[in-house]
């Protein structure tokens, strides 16, 4: 791996996006920087990064860095070739290209909603890595959230109402990433789309629901108090008082205290 010499790799980045418009060249050129900049030698015990199932090169940061700010304005202003290249890209088996995708996919601007929502769509395969399955509802929903928030609930709801238990979890995902914007004040837009799901909920997506609801208790411990009881009110699941069991140690010891006694846990 050569020295990470910020100009270098700006003529490097500045080289690679002559062929934007050329989505193969474009990947193969891709590849063959990030080959360069690859550390072959670090494995995955040799960091504390999750295991991943796709092969990584291990690439510097600022590698990363510098290809974002410089690819950014170029998927702005070209955002169909973008789409087209993200295309090109996501099928590659390696994480940091996939990620690329992804980056891209959130970052387009467009007048509609379907071209993004059609690549979510596809791109959502449970074998995914963890990592990636995060950035694809995190990052690469940047613009649905943005600019079609009715497009990014129908998304949500279509997931929460999937038969398969892996899309479930997937909507419960990316429920949750709507609660770390700093503009999230939309409760009751949450508590309806995770109302059916916390009143009968699916024991394979328990973990996505605790952290969901945790996620909750810390933006509005009262309000999320007031929906918990609530739905057990409704609720006929032991599942439902199970999670509630295991998410009350969240609260605050006043509001624990409250939702105890009301519900005699």
């Amino acid at each position: 791996m050569p020295a990470v010499i910020p100009a270098r790799i700006k003529g490097q980045i500045e080289e690679l996006i002559k062929v934007y418009h050329t989505p193969r060249v474009f990947h193969r050129r891709l590849q063959d920087l990030f080959s360069l900049y690859a550390n072959r030698v670090l494995h995955q015990g040799d960091t504390s990064q999750p295991v991943t199932v796709s092969p990584k090169y291990h690439l510097p940061p600022p590698l990363i860095r510098q290809l974002h700010a410089d690819l950014k304005p170029r998927i702005v202003k070209s955002p169909h070739a973008s789409l087209e290249l993200a295309e090109e890209l996501w099928p590659d088996p390696h994480y940091e290209i996939k990620q690329l995708a992804i980056f891209m996919l959130g970052n387009v601007v467009l007048n509609e909603p379907d071209p993004i929502l059609t690549r979510l769509i596809n791109w959502l395969d449970p074998e995914l890595d963890e990592g990636l399955k995060s950035d694809l509802l995190s990052i690469g929903t940047l613009t649905l959230q943005n600019k079609f928030p009715a497009a990014w609930e129908n998304l949500i709801q279509s997931l929460l109402d999937h038969k398969d238990p892996t899309m479930i979890a997937y909507g419960l995902r990316g429920l949750q990433t709507s609660f770390k914007r700093s503009d999230f004040n939309n409760f009751p837009q949450a508590f309806r789309l995770l109302s059916p799901i916390i009143q009968k909920p699916d024991s394979s997506c328990m973990e996505e629901l605790q952290n969901l609801v945790e996620a909750l208790i810390k933006l509005s411990p009262i309000e999320t108090a007031f929906f918990i009881k609530q739905s057990l009110s409704i609720s006929r699941s032991a599942e439902t008082t199970r999670l509630i069991k295991r998410i009350l140690p969240s609260f605050p010891e006043r509001i624990r205290e409250n939702i105890k006694s009301s519900i005699n846990l």
